[in-house]
Order: C-alpha cells, then structure tokens, then sequence
C-alpha cells in the first residue's frame, strides 16, 4: 500500500514539474489580428438526438408518414478558419460533412443514410481569454446541404438545401504558443423542406429538423 501510494505521489510531482515547466512565463493568449486554423472531429450519438428527430418523410398519396432519429452513432469533420477582431472575439468562416449511417424511424429500423454538409459563418466569444483553459461559445449561421437515400421499397434519394446554425460551450488550450486543442458541445439545428414525385406518381414530402447535440474534438493552429 505505501509502494502504491509512494510510485502516485512521484507521478505526481513529475508531471507537476512538467506542467509547470512547460507552462513557465506568461499564458499564450489569442491577440487582435490571430488567424486561427483548424480541423476537427464531430460525432453525434443516438442518445443525444431530440424529439424533433432527424427528419419527417409523408407519402402525400397514401397518407403514410415516418419520423427518423439517429440510430448509430455519426462521424464528421470540419474545416474553420477565425480571425481575432479582439482577445475576446474570433470570427470566421468553417465547412463540415456528417454521415449519419443508419436511423430509427418511427419505431422501427429503417434503412436510411444521411450526410449533412455545414457552410456556416463563425463566431467564438471568449469568457477568460487570459487563463490557462479558455472558456468560449461558438455560435454559428449559414446553410447546408443533406443528402439521404431512404428505404422505401424501393428506396427514394432526396437531396435539399436549407437553414442551418449551431451554438454551445467550448474549452481551449495551447500546447504551446502556435497549437491548441479545443472540445466543445453544440446544440445543432438544420432545417429543410423538398417534395419529390416516385416512378409510381405517389408525392413524397420531407421536412426535416434535423436538431441534435454534437461533440467536436479539434486541433487549432495559429498564425
């Protein structure tokens, strides 16, 4: 027991020691004029879906209708770049793919698969841009694009173009004074309307709000 709580204490103090030698001086800080890069990981579980669900499919003709939410977990990543107007505000631009493999419609399995394509306008505002952990939230607006081919003996693609924006809470470090990682949890919200007639003249209506929590694990560069 004390072997065990001697070898703790030493790995403790090493990484202390490192820690503190790697952290000596003044905190890195994003400055007024920064341009920021990075590429992230996004991805959404089941779970983390809400009741507006992942999209609406009605067959006008025969009045039958299907509500989907994420059934397997996504995977997604983004590009984003961000200029800091203030050590406070950064503001830019970012672009995005997500592929959602398979849902769960209506109860049911339902064979269906989605991508969603982001292009959205950035803005990050920073709570204490002068610690070590940099609270922010991001806030986004723009559009997107969802593409999603969906089994409906025989199987329908739709393909739309809408709103789309996210907002949530996010933490920040630097490694050193050039790279930093950043986590953040978004709330995101797409929404979209199409109509599409089948080969066997039956009226499809998809009107999707696709509102879900996403995770997004990134590695930023600075310039």
């Amino acid at each position: 027991m004390l072997k065990k709580w001697m070898i703790t204490s030493g790995l403790f103090v090493l990484l202390l020691s490192l820690n503190t030698c790697v952290w000596a001086g003044a905190e890195p800080a994003f400055h007024k004029g920064d341009i920021v890069v990075g590429l992230g990981i996004k991805s959404t579980t089941p779970g983390l879906g809400t009741d507006w669900g992942e999209f609406n499919v009605e067959n006008k003709t025969t009045g039958v209708a299907h509500d989907a939410k994420p059934g397997a977990t996504s995977l997604g990543g983004e590009l984003q770049a961000l200029y800091f107007v203030t050590p406070w505000l950064g503001v830019g631009l970012s672009g995005s793919e997500e592929y959602f493999d398979h849902d769960v419609a209506s109860g049911v399995n339902m064979d269906v698969d989605t991508r969603i394509y982001n292009y959205l306008f950035l803005a990050r505002v920073f709570l204490n841009p002068s610690q070590k952990y940099k609270v922010y939230i991001p806030l986004a607006l723009g559009g997107a694009t969802i593409s999603a081919r969906i089994d409906m003996s025989p199987s329908e693609r739709f393909n739309y173009s809408g709103f789309a924006g996210h907002a949530g809470l996010g933490v920040t470090r630097f490694f050193n004074e050039s790279w930093a990682w950043a986590f953040e949890m978004r709330y995101n919200c797409n929404n979209f309307h199409a109509t599409k007639t089948n080969d066997r003249q039956e009226v499809y209506r998809v009107y999707p709000g696709i509102n879900y929590v996403s995770a997004t694990f990134r590695i930023d560069y600075r310039f």
